[in-house]
């Protein structure tokens, strides 16, 4: 049996998909909740969402597409996936609406068993996580969220049915979500209340429509290519001050209060809006209209957070009490993809020990793609897989190749199994968590790139560059290749 399981279509699972095709590997199967693909994009519809990334990067390299802005919305990037994957013909693969609930490994066969929420039992020889990490909405922990009377709801699970015009509305948030509904929302709203702990720092997106002459234009492979590595090149500057360059980052915050300024005119709101961390230490923001936004008399911030909630009105940390008609929070996304943090799956490993305590223990992975103690199972873009800067289109990538590389071995030469070796995977984990440490988002500031203990899992510490050399051979020597043995099945 070679089947190969695939978890998630979004772009990791697509993709995934696609270079098991091109290998001749067509016997796969990609499981998706969600009834169509796209995954985060997909999921996520609220107004205003654009990805914070350029089109012509946040894209496959082997898929130009005509994009219609610069930095495309949310229903543009979804079409361009589901196209790619009719194009590549993927559809008749994908089980959708299809929740795996848990995943055991089986040592005599090498092969994994899927268990599907709805109890039926599925066996492939290799798996192929491409979930992603952050999916499961996350509220605060606060008083009234049952109280509340008027329409309450998550930024990832939009209320389509509810119209804002003429209503008070309270934003809970201040991060990437938020600084794209508050301009959406201040639009038809009589009244926006922005409740936000700390600030961060908005860079300019500067974002436009082709027009018909670039479109045409475009259509050149070597406009398209120059264009891409254009886009690419003004992403080194986030990558500088990812490594703490002064000169980065004062350029940085001067670009941001810039953005900000020009905007608004209140020294008190300025005050208020500024961060007191460098760029880099949290996530970047981009956005053209959250300050333009914020500046109107309509618009309040409000940078105390929110301690509860009563049935009408939104109580601040301050004790200040403001009454609302509709509550919407941009909190983020728990680590996992259930409620509660869980992970997307329960996956066990040999000896039937559970990956989620195991990456409790020690959250290591080698290179982003294989954890040791799970055998056959692969990850895309998993801990410190990601390359920070870059378009995680172009991680996803490197990835894929390298993994569909170990199935190709795994099934020519009629492997049991492959997997990550521990004393080499921990000797890679901390050579790179010692880069990290050294790097931005180990600075003074709060956030999800990092664990309680300060280890940083989400990202990688160098560049597109150097991941590609270092993802371009197989690392033989750093992992355990068995047999498959006579009479396994």
């Amino acid at each position: 049996m070679n089947s190969i399981g695939i978890l998630g279509a979004g772009l990791s699972g697509v993709l995934m998909g696609i270079r098991l095709r091109q290998a001749g590997l067509d016997d796969f199967t990609i499981y998706e909740k969600q009834p169509d693909v796209g995954g985060t994009w997909l999921r996520n519809t609220y107004p205003g969402l654009h990805c914070d990334v350029p089109s012509h990067l946040y894209c496959y390299s082997f898929e130009p597409n005509e994009w219609s802005m610069v930095f495309s919305g949310q229903a543009e990037i979804q079409a361009y996936l589901r196209d790619v994957a009719e194009k590549y013909d993927l559809i008749d693969n994908i089980r959708f609406g299809v929740d795996v609930a848990a995943a055991h490994y089986n040592e005599p066969a090498g092969t994994w068993t899927l268990e599907l929420a709805d109890g039926e039992e599925v066996k492939h020889r290799v798996l192929v996580q491409a979930t992603g990490g952050l999916a499961e909405p996350r509220f605060p922990r606060i008083d009234g969220l049952e109280t509340f009377e008027g329409p309450l709801w998550h930024s990832g699970s939009w209320r389509h049915d509810v119209d804002l015009a003429g209503k008070r509305v309270a934003v809970v948030g201040s991060a990437a979500s938020a600084v794209q509904i508050v301009p959406a929302a201040a639009e038809t709203a009589a009244e926006v209340f922005v409740f936000s702990r700390s600030p961060n720092w908005v860079m300019p997106r500067r974002n436009a429509r082709y027009t018909a002459e670039q479109k045409l234009a475009l259509q050149s492979h070597e406009e398209w290519m120059r264009l891409r590595r254009r886009q690419y090149r003004s992403t080194l500057l986030v990558y500088r001050a990812f490594k703490k360059q002064d000169a980065a980052i004062r350029k940085l915050r001067g670009i941001g209060l810039q953005n900000m300024q020009s905007a608004i005119d209140d020294p008190h709101l300025i005050e208020k809006l500024t961060p007191d961390f460098d760029p880099g230490c949290k996530r970047v923001l981009v956005s053209d209209d959250y300050y333009p936004a914020l500046a109107q008399n309509h618009v309040h911030l409000i940078d105390q957070g929110v301690k509860a909630l009563t049935k009408t009105e939104v109580v601040a940390n301050d004790g200040s009490v403001t009454p609302v008609d509709t509550v919407i929070f941009c909190t983020g996304y728990g680590v996992g993809n259930r409620a509660g943090g869980r992970a997307a799956l329960e996956v066990y490993g040999r000896d039937g020990q559970e990956m989620l305590r195991t990456l409790a223990e020690k959250p290591e992975s080698y290179r982003g793609v294989a954890i040791p103690g799970y055998p056959n199972y692969f990850t895309m873009c998993g801990i410190n897989g990601v390359v920070a800067y870059a378009s995680l289109f172009q991680s996803a990538e490197l990835d894929s190749d390298y993994i569909t590389g170990w199935i190709q071995r795994l099934i020519d030469e009629n492997l049991r199994s492959v997997e990550a070796e521990p004393d080499k995977t921990h000797t890679y984990s901390e050579g790179i968590q010692a880069e990290l440490q050294e790097m931005s988002w180990a600075g003074n500031c709060t956030n999800f790139y990092k664990n309680a203990a300060g280890r940083i899992l989400a990202f990688y510490p160098g560049t597109l560059g150097r991941m590609r050399r270092e993802l371009s051979e197989q690392h033989e020597d750093d992992f355990i290749l068995f047999p498959l043995l006579d009479g396994s099945s």
